[in-house]
């Protein structure tokens, strides 16, 4: 019996290479115009001081980009300098927060 399994078995695969078969090809689906979803910071934290400065990079010397108020709500991207400063999202902008003035 295995054998005869394994003889069918062969005999089909040859008919089938004899007769050009050839593998089914399905159109790929269309990608949708917009994701469907939004990322959303992991965490937020308010501005702790009278004011924060919003700046372009993580240091002082960088440009200003905004001055935030004491309660402004930010979602925090991630922290860099050793925790040294905070990349956050505010308004729309993307910028850099001292850490020691934020909650």
């Amino acid at each position: 019996m295995r054998n005869s399994c394994l003889t069918a078995a062969i005999a089909a695969a040859a008919i089938m290479i004899s007769a050009g078969a050839q593998a089914a090809t399905f159109p790929m689906p269309p990608a949708p115009a917009a994701p469907g979803f939004r990322v959303v910071a992991d965490m937020q934290m308010e501005v702790a001081h009278s004011y924060a400065n919003l700046r372009e990079k993580p240091t002082t010397h960088s440009k200003l980009l905004a001055k935030l108020d004491k309660g402004t709500k930010l979602d925090v991207l991630g922290k860099v300098s050793g925790g040294k400063w905070t990349h956050v999202k505010v308004n729309g902008m993307e910028g850099y927060i001292s850490t020691n003035l934020l909650k």
